[in-house]
């Protein structure tokens, strides 16, 4: 990106052992704005949104779990509570709250639920595209009967177990795929989101997704996260605090 401020700075927090990045725009006396990318994205995707907002607001942008420069999750799990729980060790680490959030996506439903258990924390919250399934889908799910559906889920672990990243031998390999998946980006915002984050100057997997020209909304370093197990009627999810 070109313009008259540079850009964001690189951090990383900890997050249940994970080494987790986030960019920070600056600006430490205005108030706190968290921007959560989707699920094809990384942080780098809220550069032309950060850049218009960050005069008057305090941006943190991180890359989630298994995106962008974030560590894999170590058990190939991504379920949405390890999410929501990233977002609420950011918030403490960080002494965010009251933090006002804008999310995209699986951003907007880990910023929903977050709020949810937490509303003191949250000033305000744009949530674009953030309320999961649709009806057809939620219909579909509910006439399968949970035998049906971990059966399916097995399956689908199996076969991303031996799916490898796609590679690129340049970038500039990796640019026009990502042009070609994104016809919507121009030249320069292509560019833009296949040279970051750092990862993808080493490999670079597959780029997809809906893309816009105010805020584009893919990843060239996506990693790969398998689906959440079907709910069974509990939670099987326990969270440690570290």
């Amino acid at each position: 990106m070109t313009g008259r401020m540079p850009g964001p700075t690189s951090h990383t927090f900890f997050s249940q052992r994970l080494r987790l990045h986030y960019v920070d725009w600056g600006n430490p006396s205005k108030p706190p704005l968290v921007m959560l990318h989707g699920g094809r994205d990384h942080c780098r995707a809220w550069d032309w949104a950060a850049t218009a907002l960050r005069d008057d607001w305090h941006i943190l942008a991180p890359d989630l779990r298994g995106h962008g420069d974030s560590a894999w999750s170590t058990d190939g799990s991504y379920a949405i509570a390890g999410y929501i729980y990233d977002l609420a060790q950011l918030v403490n680490q960080q002494r965010l709250a009251p933090v006002t959030i804008v999310a995209h996506s699986l951003g907007g439903q880990i910023a929903l639920r977050y709020a949810g258990l937490y509303p003191d924390t949250v000033a305000r919250l744009v949530a674009i595209e953030g309320l999961g399934p649709s009806p057809a889908q939620l219909e579909k799910f509910k006439n399968r009967t949970i035998v049906e559906r971990m059966d399916e889920w097995i399956g689908e672990q199996r076969n991303l177990a031996g799916r490898l990243p796609r590679r690129y031998g340049t970038i500039e390999d990796a640019f026009r795929r990502m042009q070609e998946e994104n016809p919507r980006l121009t030249a320069e915002q292509a560019r833009h989101l296949t040279e970051h984050p750092t990862t993808c100057k080493a490999v670079t997997s597959s780029c997809s997704g809906r893309a816009s020209r105010a805020r584009p909304s893919c990843s060239t370093a996506r990693r790969v996260a398998p689906a959440t197990p079907p709910k069974t009627g509990g939670s099987a999810t326990s969270v440690t605090r570290r």
